[in-house]
């Protein structure tokens, strides 16, 4: 595991957690897919940079050998690496928290070149604000579009989580389980109030998702500037 330093904040150590694997059934090796000149998951970090209230970054990946070329990009992009289990996410995401010491963590996916740093900036607050909060999101309702995501996660919640079932239907994503049981949790979301943003991505997921981002990255004055409303916007044009 690489040298780290978590963000000290009110309710303890805090990261953010950039979920990735190598082994995608649509697109094998996404993360690492070229993107405008950099790597699909060197554009969220670029992005993930730019966030304010938790600047610490962890590069959450699986500890089997597919994955050895995500733990040396960490490594040239000068952040840390945590390796655990390939299928149980949310065990993998506790095993985290765990080895570095943290008490929440913010989780974003390594898919998502266009992760939004004010918005996961909002989460983090929406987080902040009330110490009995287990979870602040955007997408319990989902409000905002695919590849935008952020879910501040409690430890004593991730814990609950994992505690809850050992069924890798439910462990393979990190907080499903609450959000099917969501009277279990103090869950708060984050939403635009508005439909804008319904029915859209900007992830990537398929060689067409992947030839769409190039395109809007090339529409773009500034990738890892730019604001979700420019992104939207220049996803627009990528099909006009």
């Amino acid at each position: 595991m690489s040298a780290f330093t978590p963000t000290l904040t009110p309710r303890g150590p805090a990261a953010l957690l950039l979920l990735a694997r190598l082994d995608s059934r649509r697109l094998p090796g996404k993360q690492l897919a070229d993107l405008g000149g950099r790597p699909v998951i060197g554009r969220t970090i670029d992005r993930l940079r730019r966030c304010g209230v938790v600047d610490a970054i962890v590069l959450a990946t699986s500890d089997r050998p597919v994955d050895d070329a995500l733990e040396d990009l960490a490594a040239e992009e000068g952040v840390a690496c945590f390796r655990g289990d390939g299928a149980d996410v949310a065990g993998r995401c506790l095993a985290a928290m765990r080895a570095l010491d943290l008490d929440w963590f913010i989780r974003i996916c390594g898919d998502s070149p266009f992760a939004d740093p004010a918005l996961v900036d909002a989460v983090a607050e929406t987080f902040l604000r009330d110490p009995a909060v287990d979870i602040a999101t955007n997408v319990f309702p989902r409000g905002y579009p695919v590849g935008a995501s952020a879910e501040a996660v409690s430890r004593p919640a991730m814990a609950r989580i994992c505690e809850a079932s050992d069924d890798l239907a439910w462990r393979e994503h990190v907080t499903a389980w609450a959000y099917e049981h969501p009277h279990d949790f103090r869950i708060e979301n984050v939403h635009p109030g508005d439909e804008r943003y319904q029915g859209l991505s900007v992830a990537i997921d398929t060689p067409d998702d992947l030839e769409r981002a190039r395109r809007a990255v090339a529409a773009l004055d500034d990738p890892t500037a730019a604001t979700l409303a420019e992104i939207v916007a220049a996803y627009a044009k990528t099909t006009g």
